[in-house]
């Protein structure tokens, strides 16, 4: 009896940890058709691809697509926005804001609302091949 309770107890375990990854790590990413790369001209490019934004070709950070009264948005994980001298970056220690898009599928622009500035990102159009 005593080797059938070790193995339960590591199967109840390993459940565990699998819900647990479920509930509070794992993002599910629903495609919404937003992929694509956008570039601002002072602060650089966002790339949006399978839940990632990439920002600036060097951070990613874990995003959803939702919608509210306001009309369509991706949340980040962590704060993605303009700090001081006018550049972008990933912020972990901060409260993520919404940057808002003018439509879906296939946004043209994403607007980033700091206060009172708005800093728009239009879509570029990829590579011919």
């Amino acid at each position: 009896m005593g080797r059938l309770a070790k193995v339960g107890a590591v199967v109840l375990a390993l459940l565990l940890a699998a819900a647990g990854y479920r509930l509070f790590l794992y993002d599910a990413y629903v495609p919404a058709g937003e992929a694509g790369v956008f570039r601002n001209m002072c602060c650089g490019t966002v790339a949006l691809s399978n839940g990632d934004l990439l920002l600036n070709d060097r951070k990613a950070v874990r995003y959803v697509v939702g919608r509210d009264e306001r009309g369509p948005y991706i949340l980040p994980r962590f704060y993605v926005g303009a700090f001081p001298y006018r550049r972008f970056e990933i912020d972990g220690s901060a409260r993520a804001v919404k940057l808002r898009l003018d439509r879906l599928p296939a946004p043209t622009r994403i607007t980033l609302y700091q206060g009172e500035a708005a800093y728009d990102f239009a879509r570029i159009a990829p590579p011919k091949r």
